[in-house]
């Protein structure tokens, strides 16, 4: 028996990207269509505000497809271009409804958000945390590309109008010869360079999609799109290199960016003044405990794969004989070694779960400290053999009694 699967629509989204790439509405029979390759549809829901313009039209069409329309109001407040400015909630409320059908309906294994919007990354990752597929299907063009990243699987728009064109001419036309994947690949990159256009890897793959209608690296026999980038580096037809926290992707005779030889992370942080030990634990250390001469950071919860330069922080008297060994097993779960931000997202993950009470601005100060304490050991290393540049990654010290200790209790 099939796996039971729920779609939720941005109808907004997907008309106004439809009718602005295409000239024509969405295409609500070629979108169920698609979605019955993943599953059993047990729920599809529409989001928009059905008293506006052409969405008028659409209620009738999606209740005879077993589509239920919901309402969301649109609001005008003064301002912008035409002296008022329009917003809904259609978002938050696909995300709220989503996240309630998640924990009512837990026999639905695949979720098909029906979006272009960024803004649906979180449900992706809190739908995915739950150990469900999520597939996105949106226009190429006006999808973002992190959202495509973080879905399991991304149907291209153009690819179900090309399914449906090739379904009435398969008997027509001759079939034509498949395009080789690896020089659309370096097509996509080309077309990127040429319109100054961001080259990270899930932007090449969305221009892929573009140019092919449809891609995915799995049928090249490659588990992740990197893979698939990585074997076209092997074999000299693009370069890649780390570059704004994200792989990007160049042609070979292109001169990328340098790198630089060390980065914050790889320098010894400076010695800070440590104030006297307050009376009230950990509070009066991360609040109070700073020495005068010490400067506030501007931002403290840093994510960005650069330890916090704070230092009032100490390993065993700030946190508990729990804290320090469940937070030491989670990192030591990591493959070594790990990433800062694998690190950090390790130790939030155990703060989502209820497990610890720690802040964003704490978990900097835990890393920081495992630093000083010698828990963990800087490496510099490429993140991939065929990797151009060195990235700082950080390894856990199983040899050092304190960790031993954390590891070994009970």
């Amino acid at each position: 028996m099939p796996a039971d699967l729920a779609i939720f629509i941005d109808w907004e989204n997907i008309y106004i990207s439809t009718v602005s790439e295409y000239k024509s509405k969405p295409n609500v029979s070629a979108i169920l269509e698609k979605a019955r390759e993943y599953g059993r549809i047990v729920s599809a829901t529409a989001y928009a505000d059905w008293t506006e313009g052409d969405f008028r039209q659409a209620p009738p069409t999606l209740y005879s497809n077993g589509i239920s329309p919901r309402y969301i109001s649109a609001r005008y407040f003064p301002g912008g271009r035409a002296q008022k400015r329009r917003t809904n909630s259609i978002d938050v409320m696909l995300a709220v409804e989503c996240s309630d059908f998640l924990h009512n309906h837990p026999q639905v294994d695949t979720y098909v958000l029906v979006t272009g919007d960024g803004d649906f990354i979180p449900l992706v990752s809190l739908l995915r945390s739950q150990g469900k597929n999520v597939v996105v299907i949106g226009v190429s063009e006006a999808t973002s590309y992190h959202l495509i990243e973080s879905a399991d699987h991304f149907i291209s728009y153009s690819s179900l109008l090309e399914e449906d064109r090739a379904a009435r001419t398969r008997d027509v036309e001759p079939k034509k010869k498949a395009s080789d994947p690896f020089q659309e690949l370096v097509r996509a990159v080309e077309t990127l360079k040429k319109n100054g256009r961001p080259r990270v890897l899930g932007q090449v793959k969305q221009q892929m999609i573009v140019q092919l209608g449809s891609f995915d690296e799995r049928n090249e026999g490659f588990k992740k799109f990197k893979d698939f980038v990585v074997e076209a580096e092997r074999r000299n037809l693009v370069n890649t290199v780390d570059q704004d926290l994200e792989l990007q992707v160049y042609l070979p005779d292109e001169k990328f960016p340098d790198q630089p030889d060390s980065d914050l992370a790889a320098e010894e942080p400076k010695e800070a003044e440590r104030a006297p030990a307050g009376g009230n634990g950990r509070a009066d250390n991360r609040s109070d405990g700073r020495s005068a001469k010490e400067p506030v950071p501007e931002s403290s919860g840093q994510t960005s794969g650069q330890p916090s330069a704070q230092h009032d922080f100490d390993l065993l008297e700030d946190l508990t004989p729990y804290e320090l060994r469940t937070i030491t097993r989670s990192v030591a779960n990591l493959r070594q070694p790990a990433s800062f931000v694998e690190i950090f997202g390790s130790i939030r993950d155990l703060d989502e779960r209820g497990e610890l009470e720690l802040t964003k601005e704490e978990i900097s100060d835990v890393i920081t400290a495992m630093l000083d304490a010698d828990f963990l050991n800087r490496v510099r290393a490429k993140p991939y053999k065929q990797a151009q540049a060195d990235m700082t990654f950080f390894a856990l010290d199983k040899d050092k009694q304190e960790v031993k200790a954390a590891l070994e209790s009970s």
